[in-house]
């Protein structure tokens, strides 16, 4: 380890701090007496929390530890792969669980370990920010990150739309500090069929990784605090700058050049900030120094910021925000001979800007009771316009989409800690939301038809009671119930919620989990248009519902190295379908695209799986995580017939891992990381297109008689990284190169008619892309 180097001025020099508070998960009390020790570490390094759970230990060398946090009574809070870098203090918040078991020991790696108590055991993971760095071509996006995690499939390789046990992307819900808020993407029309927007994803994350803390992902049979989704959830937590010192990061890639700052207010005040900005670099190229990316025009920019406030006696105020202003731009050739296909005879422009502003505050009422409320304002505005050029390059709008959402959101609970085995958590969660939008497509030569329309939303209610008790024998149990209550639908679901949890022993645990989840419907479908019918005829769809079962074991071999399988089991019913009694149409299939059909809630759905990951942290210089997926994704429309829904791949595999290299001098600490990540999906489905059909209408038409019934080749992509951490006395800096599909293997898109070259075209996903990114931390 770094601190048995000889030299004593390496030593003392390339030293960082390490300090933080440890506090119960519940009640959010201090914890003063609470062993904190880093335990790979001779002599061994290690200090206890004062009377506020306050710990710091200083003059630590910067390398990777195994750090301990121990108290009575409480489970143990183990991170097998702490990172200490010698350009920016170290800055912990621990929580810690009561345990039935005294000196239980629970692990953390790349998962919840002392959870607090919206964090869910089974079906979660929590990843860190280190590890968006870390993994092979993440671009720091914490939704790529996802697609190496079991069950989770990345449907595109130009955005960051994944699909979460056979789900649509649409199925996610995004929160930001326990809200709701709206698509926190950039550029939402990346990577899909048709370049339309869609509600679930985009080309990149607003909320750039400077800004994010330890948060979580979440899969299925979510706790009672959850609602709103049956895909998936990201719950996204910000850090808190350092308010000690102030501390800068700067960075330039490919991806964009960002600049981050943090500190205090003023000089021993506990009060402090984080900010980040960053702008796309292919704008900066394209905007500044006049390069053209071949007559496409990307660009993009972000600012987030984040303001810790901590008082004496009235609790914690904090006080966010981030936007995003994305625009892309395609300009066709006014030169017909560079016309190879239809997309070049297109001008298209389509912007995506989002913002959000909120607060929460944090109340320890007494040491038994703990009170949060968290409130925001996020909106979405969206426009896209496509004019097709004809021979004498006069422009025809054939497309056109405007779209505006705006959300107002409030999540406010108060948590009891009953006795030290149980506790009871209620809550309630507000959403006032409001649409306008406006979508229409003209075939060519013809008139713009309205295909979506209407202005209008209204209040989601949603409040929850969750009660936990941890029995003397190692058996644990959670009970809840969440209501949901929709005013523009007038739509109601009542849905239990239960948990289970048996240590067998101190490294073996199994779980059983259910819960009924529900959905709102798209704000596309709501306000859809049918021909022949008034008005908008599906605003008055129900949610779509789902039994969630999922059976959970799980293995620690040691603090560094486990082995978890889950099976699941998601029947989803109440899901709209097409009046017709021969249509195959169902939401379930729905991404990008329009609903042009009057809808009824009588489908159904069925997505079960098992799926297996070995989970091996960055301990003894390397890591591994080997996951992997063998599932059914079903569902029955007005037809009668199952059949595989769009994102039936039937088998995923991901293997990720790297191994760190270092060596030191007397002034300067190098650490070479080598990453590598490698995914094997089954193919996405797909309809097949009717040909001559499709030459008569000079335009795609699928046989939805035979909807999804072609699979597309198997998906497989090799991405690597390399890293050199650079450590010096009063910085840090990483040079970073990450190639994506570093083989260049050509993975199918999808396909379409081609009205220039006459015949159905397969679009290919990107190729080989390296991104070069520097970053210094001082």
């Amino acid at each position: 380890m770094l601190f048995l180097c000889s030299s004593s001025l390496y030593a003392q020099s390339l030293t960082q701090t390490i300090r933080g508070q440890v506090v119960d998960a519940e009640t959010r009390q201090p914890l003063p007496g609470a062993a904190v020790y880093l335990l790979d570490t001779d002599p061994l390094l290690g200090t206890t929390t004062d009377e506020e759970g306050k710990f710091i230990l200083e003059d630590v060398p910067a390398d990777r530890y195994l750090l301990q946090v121990s108290f009575v009574g409480y489970q143990s809070y183990i991170n097998p792969e702490l990172l200490v870098n010698a350009g920016k203090e170290t800055v912990l918040e621990i929580t810690l669980r009561e345990s039935s078991r005294n000196l239980e020991e629970v692990v953390i790696s790349g998962e919840s370990i002392a959870p607090s108590p919206t964090i869910d055991r089974i079906s979660s993971r929590e990843f860190t920010v280190e590890e968006t760095r870390r993994y092979a071509a993440t671009f720091f996006d914490p939704a790529r990150l996802a697609t190496s995690f079991p069950g989770v499939i990345g449907t595109n390789d130009q955005a960051n739309h994944i699909s979460v046990r056979g789900n649509s992307p649409n199925s996610m819900l995004w929160r930001l500090e326990g809200i709701d808020i709206v698509n926190p993407n950039h550029l939402s029309n990346a990577g899909t069929f048709n370049d339309r927007r869609v509600q679930g994803g985009g080309s990149q994350s607003v909320l750039s990784a400077q800004m994010l803390d330890n948060s979580s992902f979440l899969t299925g049979a979510f706790s009672a605090p959850f609602g709103n989704s049956i895909g998936g959830v990201f719950d996204m937590k910000l850090r808190k700058g350092n308010n000690q010192r102030r501390e800068y990061t700067a960075q330039l890639g490919l991806i964009g050049l960002e600049f981050a700052a943090e500190g205090p207010f003023k000089e021993g005040g506990e009060a402090s900030y984080l900010a980040n900005y960053r702008y796309s670099t292919v704008g900066l190229l394209t905007n500044v120094v006049g390069l053209d990316f071949g007559g496409e025009a990307i660009t993009f920019q972000d600012l987030a910021f984040h303001l810790s406030l901590p008082t004496d006696n009235k609790g914690e105020f904090t006080v966010f925000g981030m936007g995003g202003l994305g625009k892309n731009v395609f300009e066709a050739p006014r030169d017909s001979a560079d016309w190879e296909s239809q997309e070049d005879r297109y001008d298209v422009t389509f912007t995506n800007d989002m913002g959000v502003i909120g607060m929460t505050h944090a109340l320890p009422i007494n040491a038994q009771t703990f009170w949060k409320t968290s409130l925001a304002i996020s909106a979405l505005s969206s426009d896209r316009y496509g004019d097709r050029l004809d021979q004498n390059y006069n422009v025809a709008r054939l497309e056109e989409d405007n779209y505006q959402e705006n959300r107002i959101s409030l999540n406010t609970s108060l948590t009891r800690k009953l006795t030290h085995s149980q506790s009871l958590r209620g809550g309630f969660i507000f959403n006032n939301l409001h649409y306008d939008l406006l979508s229409r497509e003209s075939p060519i030569g013809g008139t713009l038809q309205t295909l979506e329309s209407g202005e209008g939303g209204g209040q989601l209610y949603q409040p929850y009671l969750q009660w936990t008790k941890n029995f003397k024998a190692p058996i644990s149990f959670t009970a809840g119930l969440h209501a949901m209550y929709f005013t523009l639908s007038e739509a109601f679901a009542l849905e239990p919620r239960a948990t289970l949890e048996w240590d067998i022993r101190e490294n073996q645990s199994l779980s059983l989990a259910y819960g009924l989840h529900s959905q709102l419907q798209l704000p596309g479908i709501y306000f859809s248009k049918v021909d022949g019918t008034a008005g908008n005829p599906n605003q008055d769809l129900g949610f779509t519902k789902a039994h969630h079962y999922v059976l959970s074991y799980h293995l620690r071999w040691n603090p560094s190295l486990s082995l978890r399988t889950e099976a699941y089991y998601q029947d989803l019913f109440n899901v709209p379908i097409s009046q017709n009694p021969g249509s195959t149409f169902s939401a379930l299939n729905v991404f990008e695209g329009f609903v042009t059909e009057e809808l009824v809630n009588e489908g159904t759905g069925k997505n079960y799986g098992l799926e297996v990951t070995l989970d091996k942290s960055l301990a003894e210089s390397y890591y591994l995580l080997l996951s992997s997926s063998l599932y059914e994704s079903k569902y029955t429309a007005a037809d009668g017939v199952e059949r595989d829904t769009r994102f039936n791949g039937n088998y995923a595999f991901s293997l990720t891992g790297g191994k760190e290299y270092s060596w030191s001098s007397d002034d300067k600490q190098r650490v070479l990381g080598i990453n590598l990540r490698s995914v094997y999906y089954g193919g996405l489905r797909a309809t097949p297109i009717d040909v001559q059909a499709s030459q008569e209408q000079q335009e795609t038409v699928f046989i939805d008689s035979q909807a999804f019934a072609n699979q597309l080749d198997d998906y497989f992509k090799v991405d690597f990284r390399l890293s050199l951490r650079t450590n010096k006395a009063d910085h840090t800096s990483v040079w970073s190169l990450d190639l994506q599909n570093a083989l260049n293997t050509q993975n199918v898109a999808f396909q379409y008619y081609d009205t220039i070259e006459g015949e159905v075209i397969t679009k290919y996903q990107l190729g080989l892309i390296p991104v070069l990114t520097y970053r210094v931390e001082f």
